[in-house]
């Protein structure tokens, strides 16, 4: 090429949710077996069924002209109708407060991309990788976090978010996943109301990942930003592709709430609406079903089923690494995933497939290669089972995040014990 088409910052650009698929593919093949893969948060590749009534309302909103057509730009009428009423606060927010996505990866990447390039989001680590790099290609250098406390249930620290914001005034705004992945936890509501505080005192505006509002377990009660923001300017987002298992849909939305309290922000608000105007809108389909999902008579039953499944594939999951000594888990209270904190891990090697397996593993050995990725690679290469590495996540604890989404019995025990056969196997014996 004439010139270089390499931007400075490209290796800044990462999703390794997605990237340790690459490696797992090369050692299915060179390994001649299956994996399993415990990688990504899709529902029906676990093995789970859309069910026939859900597919009935899909059918049936196809075979109508109008899902073929544009929605407004903003999203279909009907559909932010629903999240005004369901999921919003009429207090806060507007029905043109309401404005839809192809999926959070593209509203995270809008709201990053439309903020000044000398402006910073505070992240959380462990933090999920698409907001990690849309904030750091946002700014051509790497994110800046507050830590996530496994001693203390993976809760916020407070005091680094207030220090972090005081002494950098290029933050302006500080994004919570809450319930969060990768850690499974759902926050205390006075430590939400601390960083509302903390945004109020420092004049910053919220972004809080809500996507897994409905996904909690028993007795845990998310807050949602709408009931504590107060008068802080703030952005909610959430989406379809986690209570409603249809992660093609490709659906999200964010909800603005007090832009008219600030005009800067409000500004910038009108500059997120302007840059989704050039594709004119997101996909009509999972807009106009949306509304009927949600309001089906089935749904409600459906989510729970769901629900109850994931915490008690928690549940034999947390008891079953409790017998480890080598690792720590905190008991998740939502979502469908699970970390597995790897403690004192050292740099080692499993016993792989076969010789090309482990050839291949070796080419992958770096001094760069942080510790948690090569247990990663080896458990591939040796027990068949794909997770992603916590230090994918941005995190500087040693660890790995597997979902609990598989339907089968059977197999989510047997991953366990690969999983457990591994661990160890890979740290030295006393």
């Amino acid at each position: 090429m004439r010139q270089n088409l390499l931007r400075a910052d490209s290796a800044l650009l990462r999703y390794p949710i997605r990237e340790v698929v690459l490696i797992g593919k090369e050692l299915e093949k060179l390994g001649e077996f299956s994996m399993i893969w415990e990688n990504i948060g899709d529902p029906v590749a676990a093995g789970e069924s859309v069910p026939e009534w859900m597919q009935d309302v899909v059918q049936k909103q196809v075979a109508s002209d109008k899902s073929f057509a544009y929605t407004d730009t903003k999203g279909a009428i009907k559909a932010r109708e629903y999240v005004l009423e369901h999921f919003s606060d009429k207090r806060k927010c507007t029905i043109d407060d309401i404005l839809f996505f192809n999926g959070l990866g593209e509203a995270i990447n809008k709201v990053m991309n439309n903020l000044p390039r000398e402006t910073r989001v505070l992240m959380p680590s462990p933090t999920y990788p698409s907001h990690a790099t849309a904030e750091a290609m946002h700014a051509g250098c790497s994110f800046i976090s507050y830590s996530l406390d496994p001693e203390n249930d993976w809760e916020p620290d407070i005091e680094e978010i207030e220090n972090k914001v005081r002494y950098n005034d290029h933050v302006v705004a500080i994004l919570v996943i809450n319930p969060n992945n990768p850690t499974g936890s759902v926050y205390k509501r006075e430590t939400l109301e601390k960083i509302v505080a903390i945004a109020k005192q420092y004049n910053c505006f919220l972004i809080f990942d809500e996507i897994y509002h409905h996904m909690t377990f028993d007795g845990v009660k998310t807050t949602l930003l709408h009931q504590i923001i107060g008068d802080v300017p703030g952005i909610s987002m959430k989406g379809i592709s986690k209570d409603i298992p249809w992660p093609g849909s490709r659906c999200g939305w964010i909800e603005v709430y007090n832009a008219e309290k600030d005009e800067n922000f409000k500004g910038f608000i009108e500059m997120i609406l302007l840059s989704k105007m050039l594709e004119v809108c997101s996909t009509t389909l999972p807009q106009i079903v949306l509304p009927h999902i949600y309001q089906h008579s089935e749904y409600p039953s459906y989510l729970q089923s769901r629900i109850e499944k994931y915490q008690r594939r928690a549940t034999q999951a947390c008891e079953f690494f409790a017998d480890i000594p080598q690792v720590h888990v905190n008991k998740p209270k939502g979502v469908f995933y699970l970390v597995v904190e790897l403690l004192e891990l050292p740099a080692n090697r499993l016993e792989s497939i076969n010789k090309k397996v482990r050839l291949y593993l070796n080419q992958l050995e770096t001094p760069e290669t942080p510790a948690d990725f090569q247990f990663c690679y080896e458990l591939m290469g040796a027990e068949g089972v794909c997770v992603v590495p916590l230090s994918g996540f941005g995190s500087a604890v040693n660890g790995f995040r597997m979902t609990l989404l598989q339907e089968d019995d059977n197999i989510f025990t047997e991953t366990l014990e690969r999983i457990g056969r591994a661990i160890r196997a890979y740290y030295p014996q006393s």
